[in-house]
């Protein structure tokens, strides 16, 4: 009796062998994608924003190299969760407030970390960041940091935009960013500090931009600013200052916009070197209104005449490390033990805390001032920062903003077809 060849097999079992052959052709074997996420192959990416997750998944794929768990509920991160390949990482907008030693330590690849948002991370230990050798950006906007351990940005000289924007920090240390060379966009409105000390932005010969409005600074040390010779914007706005003792401006030569407005300018010999100043450069400047004497309140310091400083006394030069010195040590003290006293309302800008009424999308990004000129007011939307290599999504779905994503970008990234084995169970016991 000769063997029954596959003309004689009954049609269910073709039909088992083609399923079959369907199931070893889905690409490469991926592992599974995790309950509730959705995941794309190129670049491979893992999405579980915005699905109450109160922990980071099981069984994200290790070669993941975009994971983006946004708008969850998750409240702690430990090591050993995310993968090396892990290249951009999303995590604002949860309930993160701790962060085990380690957790990012073996994440070679990865460029940008997004903490921001995190209302309940109040404190970060020394080495949360040590290792990430090719972050460029890292966002640590709206938490409630009060403080930042000294070395907690060290190695990281790959960053170019770092976000502590509405936090609570008290003071900023000198030497704090030391170590950020290649940085240039650094956001720290919207906090409590009191005074900038003469080494505080010590190590930064790239920064671009500088946002400092809406703290409480009353002093600034009067070499604050010496050595970044490539600033072009400066916030001071809605601060606490009466006067700039000692010129810190002349220290910054390519800056080009100025935000001076809502500080109590004292218009007396207090403000002849910052009024010199503006009549040695053509920084673009908001208005610099006097809040006193009182019969200068109102006048814009930046129009006041000669004669008006004629009965000051003739200003010496500081010597080096000397009385300047000692005003920003004091300044640095007064930082420190600074609380809940002076300054007004926070204005700073909201972060991408999307899914939640009455918020605003985007923590102010490298693209700010794109087209020249600032905005007036920074309240607005803003885009994100410049992607990274790996941060541009599918077609249509950049950011997968709310699940599910995009139907087009869904299936550009088929899942193994998991509803097709129920169809094997039955068949393949007729074969």
């Amino acid at each position: 009796m000769r063997p029954p060849t596959a003309r004689d097999r009954p049609q269910g079992g073709r039909l088992a062998a083609l399923l079959l052959a369907a199931l070893a052709w889905v690409p490469g074997g991926a592992p599974a994608c995790p309950a509730l996420c959705t995941c794309y192959v190129s670049p491979p990416t893992v999405s579980c924003q915005a699905n109450n997750f109160s922990s980071v998944p099981a069984g994200l794929p290790p070669g993941a190299r975009r994971l983006f768990l946004q708008n969850n509920v998750i409240g702690a991160l430990r090591a050993g969760t995310f993968g090396p390949s892990t290249v951009t990482l999303w995590l604002y907008s949860n309930n993160i407030s701790s962060i085990q030693p380690g957790t990012f330590r073996h994440l070679p690849a990865l460029e940008e970390l997004d903490l921001g948002d995190n209302p309940h991370l109040r404190v970060l230990a020394p080495d949360t960041f040590h290792g990430l050798r090719r972050l460029q950006a890292l966002h640590l906007y709206r938490c409630q940091l009060a403080s930042l351990p000294s070395a907690i940005f060290r190695g990281l000289h790959s960053l170019q935009y770092l976000y502590l924007q509405e936090n609570g920090l008290l003071y900023l240390q000198d030497d704090l960013f030391a170590d950020l060379a290649n940085l240039s966009h650094l956001f720290l409105h919207g906090n409590r500090v009191r005074a900038l000390s003469e080494g505080v932005f010590r190590g930064l010969p790239s920064l671009d931009r500088l946002l400092l409005h809406a703290n409480r600074l009353v002093a600034i040390h009067r070499r604050a600013f010496r050595g970044l010779a490539r600033l072009t914007i400066l916030y001071l706005f809605n601060n606490s200052l009466a006067a700039l003792p000692g010129d810190p401006l002349a220290a910054l030569p390519a800056l080009q916009f100025l935000r001076l407005n809502a500080n109590p300018w004292a218009c007396d010999c207090r403000a002849r070197p910052l009024w010199a100043w503006f009549r040695r450069t053509r920084v673009s400047s908001s208005a610099v209104p006097c809040a006193s004497p009182p019969h200068r309140r109102g006048t814009d310091l930046r129009h006041l005449r000669a004669r008006d400083f004629d009965a000051c006394p003739e200003e010496e030069e500081e010597e080096e490390g000397g009385e300047g010195e000692g005003e920003g040590d004091g300044g640095r003290r007064r930082g420190e033990e600074g609380g809940d006293g002076g300054g007004g309302a926070v204005m700073g800008t909201p972060g991408r805390a999307l899914g939640r009424p009455g918020t605003l999308p985007a923590a102010p990004p490298s693209a700010f001032y794109r087209d020249g000129l600032p905005p007036h007011d920074l309240r607005g939307p803003q885009p994100r920062p410049p992607p990274s290599r790996d941060s541009r999504g599918p077609p249509g779905d950049a950011r997968c903003p709310r699940p599910p994503c995009a139907p087009a970008a869904a299936a550009a990234a088929p899942r193994r077809p998991r509803a097709l084995l129920p169809l094997l169970a039955l068949l393949l016991p007729r074969l």
